[in-house]
């Protein structure tokens, strides 16, 4: 009997539960491979020995789908729990998926109470971002001017009341508990994003330093977007050569210091991400600046308020101004495609808080209800397997473990669900889209995978559409990188070309 271990983290230390489930299908073995030469399975056994690799661990598994059922047709180490980096995305989105309502989306509810103005959120991680923006032509903040010509609509130029944040559909802990000790050197870099009920450009403000008119002027810096929540120290000086160097302060506001030198030539002005420290903030302090420059003011102040009832749906008596909705699809592919740490940590909540429940009356989404349903969904489609654990939904703690027979069991499961070619579609292509674009030009089209890197892991999991009709699911985890001679992106990029080139026998007779 096989279980799975669900990590979470708490003041009083790293709680762990064990909860039981069967393997039901895609057994396991130490390794399928054959004897003899002609057949896929030793032509993979042939790359995965090669003594380049060292004393690196891997675990492979390689599933055919074409099969009247799933088989496997190679294993390495499937079993082995290992980290799985931003492949754990796999895990979290396949279970939003699968468990949340095909016409499910995010709704973000602007309304008036009295006075106030009220802002329900609902854990939508993509008002604001940069990249969905850009693809709908508009602004980061088009969707605020929109409430601002719905409010102005209505006859509202004026607030005479506060401004209320409802984000208590998540838990107000913004970070992971693990992120705190293993990046704490990193926590202003972007893949360390806060996640809350309320999120606007993906939790970070975006700065740009270029060169002032001459040398030792000061230098030109944007923050953006504007507001008061993010405040600049600049210091840096326009010079012949240099540098300059970014902090971000984080306390009831965030301060961004610019010191050091910007050169004219050469310069860039390309954006350096720093995360926020209050996500519900940062989205209300921008919020209010939009709305002041479209002519509506807002006399009170910002404060956080339960305006959901108890039971979490939304209040009848309030004055519903605007409401936006965001389709899941777009979430998804921007979090696989990209690998989007705060959109999947933002959608393991959204299972925690969604799952099981109806979409109006949602309970608290938070890393431990989302932990539970993850695994809970893995346990019912009979993947889960002793020694993994879950700790966040990224992949980004160096906490994960998953094996690759856990990961292959749940894309093969996905390649069955109704919405299958919907699926497939969030995930990377070669050549086309995504973190493995510059990577197996030549397939575009015939694979469709994601990645994971953090230090001394790399990961690659997914599916390669072979000659013949034949399609593969596959998992490949490798764990201290560092103590290999071979790439280990080589190594994967291997795999997927036999697989998506062979036309011979899969096994041996004697293996099938």
């Amino acid at each position: 009997m096989k279980g799975f271990i669900v990590a979470g983290i708490s003041s009083g230390g790293r709680r762990l539960w064990l909860v039981f489930g069967l393997v039901t299908w895609l057994t396991s073995g130490s390794a399928v491979a054959a004897d003899a030469a002609g057949c896929l399975a030793d032509e993979l056994g042939r790359l995965l020995t090669s003594p380049q690799i060292g004393k690196m661990r891997v675990g492979v598994r390689v599933v055919c789908l074409e099969d009247p059922r799933p088989r496997v047709v190679y294993d390495l180490n499937p079993d082995e729990p290992l980290k799985p980096a931003s492949t754990q995305k796999i895990l979290t989105t396949a279970a939003v998926f699968a468990l949340l309502p095909a016409d499910f989306k995010f709704r973000t509810v602007l309304a008036r109470r009295g006075d106030d103005l009220v802002v329900i959120g609902s854990g939508d991680p993509a008002i604001g971002d940069p990249q969905l923006a850009r693809a709908a032509r508009e602004s980061i903040t088009a969707v605020f001017h929109r409430w601002a010509d719905k409010l102005k609509a209505a006859g509202v130029t004026r607030a005479t009341g506060d401004l209320l944040l409802d984000d208590y559909i998540f838990e107000q802990r913004f970070i992971n508990a693990s992120w705190t000790t293993q990046f704490k050197d990193q926590m202003e870099r972007w893949y360390c994003a806060p996640v809350g009920g309320l999120n606007f450009n993906d939790n970070c403000v975006d700065i740009v330093v270029r060169p002032g008119g001459g040398v030792g002027s000061p230098a030109q810096v944007t923050l953006i977007p504007t507001t008061p929540y993010v405040k600049l120290a600049n210091t840096c000086k326009t010079a012949a050569k240099g540098e300059p160097a970014i902090r971000r302060t984080v306390g009831e506001t965030v301060t961004v210091s610019v010191s050091g030198s910007v050169s004219r030539p050469g310069s860039s002005s390309s954006p350096l991400s720093l995360t926020v420290g209050d996500p519900g903030l940062f989205f209300a302090s921008t919020l209010r600046t939009v709305l002041a420059a479209e002519g509506i003011a807002i006399d009170g102040a910002t404060r956080r308020a339960r305006v959901r009832l108890a039971d979490n749906s939304i209040p009848r008596d309030l004055e519903i101004v605007a409401v936006h909705e965001q389709t899941l699809p777009d979430v998804i592919q921007r979090c696989n495609k990209n690998s989007q740490n705060m959109f999947a940590e933002t959608l393991l909540k959204t299972v925690g808080a969604y799952a099981g429940t109806t979409t109006d009356r949602p309970r608290i989404g938070s890393y431990e209800t989302g932990r539970q349903v993850l695994e809970q969904f893995l346990r019912r489609i009979g993947v889960a397997d002793e020694g993994c654990v879950i700790d966040d939904g990224s992949g980004l703690s160096h906490s994960n473990r998953t094996t690759a027979a856990v990961q292959a069991g749940v894309l093969t499961y996905m390649d069955r669900h109704p919405r299958q070619e919907e699926w497939i579609a969030t995930l990377a292509e070669p050549g086309a889209d995504g973190t493995i674009k510059r990577r197996l030009r030549e397939l575009s089209g015939r694979v469709f995978a994601k990645t994971g890197h953090i230090k001394d892991v790399s990961a690659l999991a997914g599916y390669v559409f072979g000659p013949d009709g034949r399609r593969y699911a596959f998992s490949i985890l490798c764990n201290d990188t560092s103590r290999s001679r071979m790439s280990s992106n080589a190594l994967q990029d291997a795999i997927c070309r036999k697989l998506a080139t062979w036309e011979g026998p899969l096994t041996t007779a004697s293996s099938q």
